[in-house]
């Protein structure tokens, strides 16, 4: 009977088909507590007709949103014309089709990480500080095989060089970086595709990149929050014309996002039946060197430099 369900603090919304005494309804009310609203617009519901051959109609679909407060008990009314019948509504169980958790997989960080240390590689980690209780120093991930080199726009524990990623090249020699990753950095930089074309220039022929990006998630680290790229984006950013093969790309981390209040009509009531996702990430490898200026931007070195250092740095006063 219930297709779609979900709640928050300031409402629910049920979706479904209903029917009673071998009618379709007539109105379907909703209530909890002193909240109470009604819909009297059904749609047809042809997909029902081979399991309840007998009825009269298949108008028996609704969709119905009802502003209320939490933690109450919900009820459904179904108004028929031969009377009205009601049950509450509870949680859908877990092999309900909308409670599915999809995702392409996890950021692949260990198997990047155990093929550095397999050739002995020199890696790059862009955005190598600890910035919150969620990061932590990655430089252990690599050792003992591995060089690592850990670089921020901040000075920080963890950071061998201060400098600005769209410059890359500036402080690192092309061609001797066997790998380069980032987790949570590129939607912190103005221009991305300088930042691709800088990592190709310092990886080797062969080098592999890995980078997670956030997709569906709130604005953080202001004012140098610029991006959003999901994993279609990851796979411009590093394609084929930027000298790289997708190797392996994906998203991860199902989030479901709720209108606010005052946005709840229309389609907008089923946004949060929508899966967003949390993450996007890609891992590639380099194919050819682009040519110098294959990639250009207007973009001042000193200019650049004192916007990306307004991204917080973190520092305890």
């Amino acid at each position: 009977m219930i297709d779609a369900l979900w709640c928050d603090a300031h409402g629910v919304f049920v979706k479904g088909w209903a029917h009673a005494y071998g009618q379709a309804p007539t109105a379907i009310h909703i209530r909890s507590g002193a909240h109470r609203a009604t819909t009297d617009t059904l749609f047809d519901r042809p997909d029902l007709q081979p399991f309840f051959p007998t009825l009269a109609s298949t108008l028996c679909g609704f969709a119905v949103y009802l502003p209320c407060s939490p933690f109450r008990p919900v009820t459904l009314e179904i108004e028929t014309i031969d009377g009205t019948v009601e049950f509450d509504v509870t949680e859908l169980s877990p092999e309900h089709p909308i409670n599915a958790c999809s995702t392409d997989g996890e950021y692949p960080i260990d198997a990047f990480a155990s093929e550095m240390k397999r050739i002995g590689g020199t890696v790059l980690e862009i955005g190598a500080r600890v910035v919150g209780p969620s990061s932590t120093l990655n430089a252990g991930k690599f050792a003992p095989e591995c060089k690592f080199v850990g670089l921020d726009i901040h000075e920080a524990p963890g950071v061998d060089i201060i400098e600005d990623a769209h410059f890359l090249s500036d402080s690192i020699a092309p061609g001797t970086i066997d790998g380069v990753f980032s987790e949570a950095v590129i939607e912190h930089l103005a221009c991305p595709w300088l930042l691709a074309a800088q990592i190709n220039k310092v990886l080797k022929p062969g080098g592999l990149t890995l980078h997670a990006v956030p997709h569906s998630f709130p604005i953080h680290e202001t004012p140098n929050d610029f991006w959003r790229m999901s994993s279609e984006g990851l796979k411009v950013l590093f394609s084929p014309a930027m000298g790289f093969e997708v190797i392996e790309v994906g998203m991860a981390d199902p989030v479901r996002m709720f209108i606010h209040p005052s946005k709840r009509v229309g389609p907008m009531l089923e946004f949060p039946l929508h899966n967003g996702m949390a993450s996007s990430w890609i891992l590639a490898r380099k194919t050819i060197d682009l040519p110098d200026g294959t990639v250009a931007w207007p973009l001042q070195r000193d200019e650049s430099l004192s916007q990306s250092k307004a991204y917080p740095s973190h520092k305890q006063a």
